[in-house]
């Protein structure tokens, strides 16, 4: 492929039901996570990859959304977003994809990255690789541990063979390769013409719709193998895992950073701290016992009370 402009889009429209009642108020995207909104590590992330022109899709809760996603954009000192607003209902992946392409129209190819996805992947690497393959879609997949509740993306010699329930004809794969299961980790790279025929008024899904039916007419979609952090947040239990694991390991999300409470600070009273835990300067603790596995941020306050394995900022707090 020629070298091609860049845009990126960062799919922000999802109700987060599953973490309710939070996303009542704060959609899911902009949920913090170690003290960042989620989707700041999706566009810190497009940055680093030399990508600057930004779209999202909005429709939960849209002026909270965007006014969260210019301040994102303002801190890590990329342009500032484009944003469509779906109204009352929501467009699906492949619509609201294709909306955002269209507000970036000198743009080739898309990055489109799920807001609420946490993932160490590198995507110049990954837009490397998706040159190489000369595909119009590549998908960044991990692999899939057993039992995964994530649906289910099966690959042959890095060609995806297999969505959840749709698989490509025996006689186009070849019956002696091995094949691999692996999930998606809600990161694609997709060329402008695979937008252009969507309609962004109707709800359609690209994984489920838009991708088996390229794959039935007989193009090939590319897997980028990546064996980096990744986390699919929709549920207090996967939020908190994924905590966990960048408590222990914060070098496994780009941009992740631990904040330890000081020893000189007046806002902490008589409070005894089991690491690994984040909190940060905006916290309010008293008489209490905080850790492991607790981040408070977005003056959050603890008093009286003995925390473990949760996350608390303003007036809510994730536990299992």
């Amino acid at each position: 492929m020629k070298s091609q402009r860049i845009g990126g889009i960062v799919l922000c429209a999802g109700f987060g039901t599953r973490l309710q009642p939070i996303t009542h108020e704060i959609p899911k995207p902009a949920i913090p996570f170690l003290g960042k909104p989620m989707v700041w590590y999706a566009v810190r992330a497009l940055y680093r990859a030399g990508i600057r022109r930004i779209a999202a899709n909005l429709c939960h809760l849209p002026d909270t959304m965007e006014q969260c996603l210019r301040q994102v954009c303002a801190e890590i000192g990329t342009d500032e977003p484009v944003c469509y607003r779906e109204g009352t209902t929501i467009a699906g992946t492949a619509g609201g994809a294709a909306a955002c392409a269209k507000l970036l129209p000198d743009c080739d190819q898309f990055v489109i990255y799920h807001g609420d996805v946490l993932s160490g992947a590198d995507l110049s690497i990954a837009l490397d690789e998706h040159r190489r393959s000369q595909c119009d879609v590549s998908l960044v997949v991990a692999p899939r541990p057993e039992n995964s509740p994530l649906g289910l993306i099966e690959t042959c010699q890095r060609q995806i063979v297999r969505i959840r329930d749709w698989c490509i004809p025996d006689d186009q794969i070849d019956p002696n390769a091995a094949h691999e299961a692996r999930c998606f980790t809600g990161i694609h790279i997709v060329q402008r013409q695979v937008h252009d025929p969507i309609d962004p008024n109707r709800y359609t899904c690209l994984v489920t719709e838009v991708y088996p039916q390229m794959m039935a007419s007989g193009k090939r979609i590319h897997a980028i193998y990546d064996e980096r952090f990744f986390a699919d947040i929709g549920t207090p239990n996967s939020y908190l895992d994924a905590q966990s694991a960048i408590l222990a390991h914060p070098n496994l999300l780009p941009g992740a950073r631990l904040i330890q409470p000081s020893a000189d600070d007046h806002s902490i009273d008589d409070v005894a701290f089991t690491p690994p835990i984040y909190v940060d300067a905006s916290c309010h603790c008293k008489h209490a016992h905080i850790g492991p596995n607790v981040v408070l941020s977005h003056h959050a306050r603890v008093e009286r009370e003995i925390l473990s394995d949760c996350a608390r900022f303003e007036k809510w707090t994730i536990s299992r």
